[in-house]
């Protein structure tokens, strides 16, 4: 009995990383359509968000069956909580990166691009997409250590998020025909720093599920 229990706390645990990777794939397309203009690429991380919402909501009745079912002891309590827990950050993940495909298709195809702050939006695409990489790793591993460095990473988006406030004010002052260019710009780091917060949130579950201590990392 025990054994079968986990083996299914093992598929829904794959479940989350199956679902990290589907997240991190939307937020490449969503990047890469807002940097090369591509309508049909945004386009497609749109209907791959409804694929994410089915499986997040797959691994929340997952979560509540376990429990329901198996009566879990203390310490796969906890690990079922952390899941359920980094299930809605990573679907929140992906909404961050829909977000971002949805500017791609409401931007003027003939509207003005700011290439040092292309640079930097690229900049912290690959960031966060390294983070959630690494910090579904660290859950696999159960590397409390990693999942804290993982969190301080998350100040560097705040920083390119920063320039990129800084260039488009500049930019917006002494040019008005890149005002809307420069929101959508601001926009997009707007969404891609969410996103750093809530790998954040799942390095902070990582270390309550190996400590039990609720920390507030970065």
């Amino acid at each position: 009995m025990r054994e079968a229990f986990q083996e299914e706390l093992e598929k829904f645990l794959d479940k989350l990383i199956m679902l990290s990777n589907f997240a991190n794939e939307s937020l490449h397309k969503a990047i890469k359509a807002f940097d090369e203009n591509d309508n049909e690429l945004a386009h497609e991380v749109i209907a791959d968000d409804l694929r994410i919402n089915a499986l997040s909501v797959e691994i929340e009745r997952d979560a509540y069956r376990l429990i329901a079912l198996q009566q879990p002891v203390t310490g796969d309590l906890r690990k079922i909580f952390t899941v359920f827990s980094a299930n809605s950050d990573v679907e929140r993940i992906a909404d961050h990166a829909t977000s971002v495909a949805k500017t791609v298709i409401r931007r003027n195809p003939d509207e003005e691009k700011i290439e040092r702050l292309d640079d930097i939006v690229k900049q912290m695409g690959e960031l966060a997409q390294g983070m959630i990489t690494d910090v579904i790793q660290a859950f696999v591993n159960g590397d409390v250590r990693a999942a804290r460095k993982i969190a301080d990473r998350d100040n560097e988006l705040d920083v390119l998020q920063q320039q990129i406030y800084g260039i488009a004010a500049k930019t917006m002052e002494f040019d008005t025909e890149v005002i809307v260019g420069g929101i959508n710009y601001i926009g997009v780091a707007n969404n891609l720093e969410r996103i750093g917060d809530y790998v954040t949130n799942i390095c902070e579950r990582i270390v309550y599920l190996h400590s039990g201590d609720i920390v507030e990392l970065n």
